[in-house]
């Protein structure tokens, strides 16, 4: 065998060297951070630029290096130094594109780590490049990840195995312990839970108990704002067709208490009030009516508390509208001075000079005046609840006409009226007393003409609507109003009243009668009591007189109803009982009776006149035919013992 073949299976290795010589692998690590410290990016280190270093000495020593630099730098020239400031400026753009290069290969890598969670996945934490040439090309996320292991795998020293064997049991105790304390904890909780649950579940069905027992007692329950947790619901108590104002105070939330009880809301809790009524006769307080008191609100229940709520709201109501409603009244008598309304009533007792009606709103807990009578509290009662039948009347109205077809659209705005609370009162007041004065004054002449011996029977009706309310109501002309709105219609409508005087005739003649109507109104076109005299057609045409005749007072239509029967009994019935032998004198109540005794004998002449006034008939006969005039009179005040007018005439003149 010959020397190459014996060589053919040599492989050539490395000197094996000292191993004192051998760097290790942080020697190693440390030699290339120096190495790329001094020289920049290790792809320009190559054997040739190392060896270009060292024939340019740059490992010289730095006596040396100095030396030889000074002389470098006076033999360089200006453009030699234009070239390494160039070359100096290529260096530091490396060094920083290798800067920017490792932070954005830092950046994307940690991006890449933590997009393994998916709540952290930003495609805008990647640098640029990372995005177009990674992302956009189908490399998904979490594609690297970072985990830690053990690379030890040399076994502990029998001390450091039994030390860490103690503290992983030192440790599971105290996670035992831990789990333990924790389930102590949730139990705790979970109790603690069960009894905010009872006493919230003990909390709402006591809230609920009361919120059905206010709804069985008839108050409308309504859902409040979902945003007031405290208070779920509310109760409306105030009238629904109460104006704006009192409108929106009627509605209260029905709040939630610590234990479960419904709380008193600011507008249950204000002290009730109610309205008062006073009546003065000659400066003295004769009767008085307003809601008894029923204590403080706070000691009631939630049912009573609301009640009185509602009450107070209707009497302040009630009291806004008559104090709007008395600045048109000025002229009937009607003031409103100090929080009190005082209205003049009239009354057909004379013994009464002056008597006013005082109305105002007060605390309901508030005491009457001591000394005042209570003569007349029937009549501040009577007309306290009229007010506040005329305001629920009013409520009705509204939602009646609100149901009804709204009127055609007009530019003209429609303005709303203020309640009849007042003016219905006043109209009330001033009818009654009118009517019952001339009712009283008929019935006076009526019995002064019986006593004369003159029938003249009378019949008289207050108020025409209440004769016809069964008629009225059974056939009402306005079907979906009820039956009190229907009656309390009346009392918002004029008042008419109606008398009849029959009157007195001779025998065999033919009846006839006088009409008279009262008509009271506070408003347009009357403005008061009108009192229409209606005359029969025959009775006009004879006395001359007009039909219909019109006045504004009760002494007026007295006046002129004295002087027509005066005429009717002078005119026709004294004058067709003596037939041919009386003779009327002019236009007033006056005629003049002849008489013969004989044919030889002269005839005698009798003036008669009749006068009736303040229900007192009295005739007046003088002898004209005599020398000296006698005169003779008689009157009949009413009384029964008196003998007819006729017979006494009769008497007189034969």
């Amino acid at each position: 065998m010959s020397g190459f073949e014996s060589l053919k299976d040599v492989a050539l290795r490395p000197w094996p060297g000292n191993k004192k010589d051998e760097l290790s692998k942080d020697a190693m690590l440390q030699q290339v951070e120096q190495l790329a410290r001094e020289r920049g990016h290790l792809r320009n280190i190559t054997e040739q630029s190392l060896q270009a270093d060292i024939d340019a000495g740059r490992d010289l020593p730095d006596d040396l290096k100095e030396a030889s630099e000074e002389e470098e730098e006076k033999e360089l020239t200006l453009d030699e130094r234009k070239a390494e400031v160039a070359k100096m400026q290529m260096d530091m753009a490396s060094h920083l594109d290798w800067a920017r290069f490792a932070a954005n290969n830092a950046l994307d890598l940690i991006s890449l780590v933590l997009s393994a969670d998916p709540n952290k996945r930003l495609q805008s934490s990647f640098s640029h490049t990372f995005r177009e040439a990674g992302l956009n090309q189908g490399l998904p996320f979490g594609s690297v990840a970072v985990a830690r292991e053990d690379h030890e795998y040399n076994e502990l020293p029998p001390q450091e195995r039994a030390r860490r064997e103690e503290l992983a049991k030192r440790q599971d105790l105290v996670a035992k312990a831990a789990r333990m304390e924790a389930l102590d904890s949730a139990t705790d909780e979970i109790l603690k839970a069960a009894k905010s649950l009872e006493k919230e579940v003990r909390r709402e069905t006591k809230y609920w108990q009361e919120i059905v027992s206010i709804s069985d007692k008839g108050w409308p329950i309504h859902r409040m704002s979902q945003r007031v947790r405290t208070a779920p619901f509310g109760v409306r108590y105030g009238a629904p067709e109460a104006s704006d104002h009192f409108k929106a105070r009627g509605s209260a939330p029905l709040r939630m208490d610590k234990d479960g009880s419904i709380m008193l809301d600011p507008n249950l809790a204000v002290k009730p009030k109610t309205l008062r009524v006073r009546i003065s006769e000659n400066g003295k307080i004769t009767g008085s009516a307003q809601l008894p008191t029923e204590g403080l609100v706070e000691g009631l229940a939630v049912e009573k508390s609301i009640r009185l709520a509602r009450d107070s709201l209707f009497e302040e109501e009630l009291f806004h509208e008559m104090s709007l409603e008395a600045r048109q009244l000025l002229p009937y008598g009607v003031r409103f001075r100090n929080s009190v309304i005082t209205v003049d009533a009239p009354d057909a007792d004379s013994s009464v000079s002056s008597r006013q009606i005082l109305i105002d709103c007060i605390p309901r807990d508030s005491k009457g005046l001591e000394g005042q009578g209570h003569a007349n509290d029937w009549l501040a009662h009577t007309i306290a609840e009229a007010l506040r039948l005329l305001l629920t009347h009013e409520h009705s109205m509204r939602l009646y006409r609100r149901t009804q077809l709204p009127p055609p659209l007009t530019a003209r705005k429609q303005e709303k009226k203020s309640p009849p609370l007042l003016r219905a009162l006043l109209a009330m007041l001033h009818h009654l007393q009118n009517v019952d004065s001339l009712f009283a004054y008929l019935e006076r002449v009526a019995s002064t003409l019986e006593s004369a011996g003159l029938e003249a029977p009378l019949e008289t009706s207050r108020e025409e609507s209440w004769i016809n309310l069964r008629d009225s109501l059974a056939k009402p002309k306005k079907k979906d109003l009820t039956a009190a709105d229907q009656l309390l219609e009346i009392f918002t409508k004029p008042f008419t009243g109606k008398a009849t005087v029959t009157l007195p005739l001779s025998p065999g003649s033919q009846t006839e009668q006088i009409a008279i109507t009262i008509r009271t109104v506070i408003g347009a076109p009357t403005f008061g009591t009108e009192y229409k005299l209606t005359l029969p057609s025959s009775l006009a045409t004879d006395l001359g007189l007009s039909t219909d005749n019109k006045f504004q007072s009760t002494a007026d239509v007295t006046s002129y109803l004295d002087w027509v029967l005066a005429l009717q009994v002078t005119h026709r019935v004294l004058k067709n009982e003596f037939a041919e032998r009386a003779v009327v004198k002019g236009s007033e109540a006056r005629m003049a009776i002849s008489s013969k005794s004989g044919k030889k004998e002269a005839s005698l002449n009798w003036d008669v006149s009749v006068e009736l006034r303040d229900g007192i008939l009295e005739l007046q006969v003088i002898d004209s035919s005599s020398q000296e005039l006698s005169q003779k009179s008689q009157s009949w005040p009413g009384k029964k013992d008196e003998l007819p007018i006729k017979e006494q005439l009769k008497a007189w003149t034969t």
